[in-house]
């Protein structure tokens, strides 16, 4: 990997993880999953972490893309390391401190992630600010779409499917995401984020 052009940390400094290049993608993601998450860990009492809410409003989830060829985990032990997922039958563990609370990785899988993109910073140390407005995404499954903000979308724009569908079939990745602090063991004793909407 060249070297580092963002840098992840939770706010405690128990995670840390380098990216070589821009996001492939960056989003906010309004939906009810994603949100039901940040919303359980960061309603916690001690939450001292960075938030992974776009705004204080809608509460969406602010997501940034990359490729697993684009990222390294520096720092991480899986003592630190908590995940939630939504539902009993959920699929998907989401990796959190369990220190501070940061919310780290809305997906960790072999090819790409998708990480807090409130976490992270560039070279100087400066929060990361994407130029221009950030999309929001899946707003038709918002917990109220009258408070989002911004450029809307009801679902996954096509031209943004397009990012994500060489990362899923496995074109320009390496598989290279298997640090094992940040997939749980055993997806019966992830924490449950219960589903309220149904």
């Amino acid at each position: 990997m060249s070297s580092p052009t963002l840098t992840m940390k939770c706010k405690c400094g128990a995670f840390e993880a380098t990216f070589d290049s821009p996001p492939r993608a960056i989003f906010n993601c309004q939906c009810r999953s994603c949100v039901s998450v940040v919303k359980s860990i960061e309603a916690r009492e001690g939450f001292s972490g960075t938030s992974m809410k776009c705004d204080d409003e809608s509460g969406g989830a602010a997501v940034a893309i990359y490729k697993s060829n684009n990222n390294t985990v520096v720092k991480s032990d899986k003592e630190s390391i908590g995940f939630m997922k939504v539902g009993e039958e959920g699929k998907i563990p989401r990796a959190y401190c369990n220190k501070c609370g940061t919310v780290l990785f809305n997906v960790y899988a072999p090819n790409w992630c998708a990480v807090n993109r409130n976490a992270l910073t560039n070279a100087d140390g400066e929060p990361f600010a994407p130029e221009g407005e950030v999309m929001n995404v899946n707003c038709k499954s918002a917990f109220d779409a009258s408070k989002v903000t911004g450029p809307k979308h009801n679902m996954v724009p096509f031209r943004m499917l397009l990012k994500f569908i060489p990362l899923l079939a496995g074109f320009g990745v390496d598989g290279s995401n298997k640090e094992e602090s940040l997939i749980p063991e055993d997806m019966s004793k992830v924490e449950v984020s219960p589903i309220t909407w149904e």
